[in-house]
């Protein structure tokens, strides 16, 4: 294992490409509204968005400018007010490579359940080239959902732990 401290001239390098590449994540997570629909363009032809959260066993990706347009048609209509907030954008030792830690908020509208309002807390996972997105990849807690569309959540009984 190395030293993670051994390696601090990683951030030195590449800084108009750093610079360039977290304006691009910083786009991606400030769009709101009508904007988001364009958001598809921020990646490359073949790029990936993808939801990584525990309630399906594998993530739900959206992959091509095609499927990702598709997707923020989609996500306006489900989420019509969504905003990303309380954003901080992290850059590591690859300057392709940028991690956002963040809240979100808006109307959840999905056809089965009554519309609800949702808040959860997010990380994303940015993986650029060239000033686009390769990948783009979503966690957040998938029972805040639930609870917003009025999902009973089961109760894991956790004896013991000390708080």
């Amino acid at each position: 294992m190395t030293d993670a401290t051994a390696n601090t001239s990683g951030f030195q390098d590449a800084t108009e490409l750093r610079r360039r590449h977290r304006a691009v994540v910083e786009d991606y997570m400030g769009r709101k509204g009508e904007t988001r629909l364009t958001r598809y363009l921020l990646f490359t032809e073949d790029g990936s968005a993808g939801l990584y959260t525990g309630d399906t066993p594998e993530p739900i990706v959206s992959r091509g400018h095609e499927k990702l347009e598709a997707h923020g048609r989609w996500s306006l209509q489900i989420f019509p007010n969504w905003v990303w907030y309380n954003i901080e954008v992290s850059e590591t030792q690859d300057p392709n490579r940028f991690w956002v830690e963040c809240d979100g908020k808006g109307e959840i509208h999905y056809p089965d359940y009554p519309a609800g309002e949702y808040r959860n807390h997010f990380i994303h996972h940015f993986l650029m080239k060239d000033g686009k997105i390769v990948t783009q990849r979503e966690f957040h807690n998938p029972y805040n959902q639930m609870r917003a569309l009025g999902i009973d959540i089961p109760v894991i009984k956790r004896a013991g732990i000390p708080t």
